[in-house]
């Protein structure tokens, strides 16, 4: 990513992450819907967009149809508030990489407490002279 591409990338981060805040009264929309991350083509033309929203599958995917339904208006908002030759394309994807996180954890965590009920003499120490 060059760094022109980068700074059109945050600039359009930081103003969608305003623009779902404030502007988007869509039922489907979660509570805490937030853009983890934006990565525009080299030409420009297509905005893939990465959200993350708290709630069970459903509730995500519901927030992603709610933006795919604005994609429109948002697209006419970042016109008026930036200063780019052409608004590219939006097009939203379900960013996982924070309930995959959570689910390790629960894993992580899962293990400790099956760890910590184990005996402290578990396991056997090895015979030196080889039984």
């Amino acid at each position: 990513m060059n760094r022109r591409n980068g700074r059109v990338s945050f600039t359009l981060q930081r103003e969608l992450g305003q623009l779902i805040d404030e502007s988007i009264s869509d039922p489907r929309l979660a509570p805490m819907t937030s853009v983890t991350r934006v990565e525009c083509t080299p030409d420009f033309a297509t905005a893939h967009v990465y959200i993350s929203a708290l709630g069970d599958k459903e509730v995500r995917e519901g927030s992603l149809e709610a933006l795919e339904s604005a994609s429109g208006f948002l697209r006419r908002e970042i016109n008026k508030r930036i200063h780019i030759r052409h608004v590219p394309r939006l097009v939203f994807h379900l960013d996982e990489t924070l309930v995959d996180g959570a689910e390790m954890l629960k894993v992580m965590d899962e293990v400790a407490q099956q760890d910590s009920k184990l005996p402290e003499n578990t396991f056997e120490e090895l015979d030196p002279g080889g039984a």
